[in-house]
């Protein structure tokens, strides 16, 4: 076909759709073990990633790539959250049956507060582990850094998108419905965009030209330089 066939915008955004349904659909069917769904997240935020950054689709053979390459450091890392997140939900329930004392309100924030730390660090660990090839050890740390570094807005936007599509999803029958189609992919195709950003200031890859989404960033920084 001619190249105005794909420069066509309507023909964009229905391979862009189709793109993100199939990649939902395997991200879902990656899921259902359960104990696979780190590695389920990492190839998806690997697809994802690579969307914003060159375009392009081949979702079924970057995605099992991905999810082979990386499955044993995603599945140890989600086995951890795993064991983090229910240590976290016994100790809630331990202090939501004292009361509402002084103590037992003290700790059930606490509680939530390690929660969300936890989750802030799981939104830049999966991406990091698809992008980068460092050390388990690098790679915690440098979510952490991340996830503190950037806070406004890019983490807020990363833990709080998520959340806001599971709230929906919950209290909406369409929204569920649509969440199981292509939700999930969708959360992390909008994600990946802000987590771009981010990375482009430390992860050093060859420009692609004013068509590159990293080319405003690349421009500013070497303006500032010249200076």
């Amino acid at each position: 076909m001619s190249d105005r066939y794909y420069d066509n915008p309507v023909i964009r955004i229905l391979n862009r759709c189709t793109d993100l349904v199939v990649l939902n659909l395997l991200f879902l069917l990656c899921c259902i073990p359960v104990v696979t769904i780190g590695a389920a997240l990492t190839a998806m935020s690997s697809v994802t990633l690579r969307s914003v950054r060159y375009g392009d689709g081949y979702v079924v053979q970057h995605f099992f790539k991905a999810f082979r390459e990386n499955f044993r450091r995603s599945t140890m890392v989600w086995l951890g959250a795993m064991l983090f997140g229910a240590l976290l939900v016994l100790d809630f329930l331990f202090w939501n049956g004292e009361g509402n004392g002084v103590v037992a309100s003290t700790m059930k924030m606490v509680t939530i507060a390690l929660g969300l730390l936890g989750y802030m660090v799981l939104v830049w660990l999966f991406p990091l582990i698809a992008k980068t090839d460092a050390s388990r050890r690098e790679q915690f740390v440098n979510a952490i850094k991340m996830a503190v570094g950037y806070f406004f807005p890019y983490t807020v936007v990363c833990m709080g998108l998520p959340l806001l599509a599971a709230y929906l999803a919950y209290i909406n029958g369409p929204m569920l419905m649509l969440m199981l189609v292509m939700g999930f992919a969708t959360v992390s195709y909008i994600c990946s965009f802000f987590i771009y950003r981010v990375f482009a200031n430390h992860i050093e890859e060859e420009s692609l030209g004013s068509e590159d989404v990293l080319f405003p960033l690349r421009k500013k920084s070497n303006e500032e330089s010249e200076k």
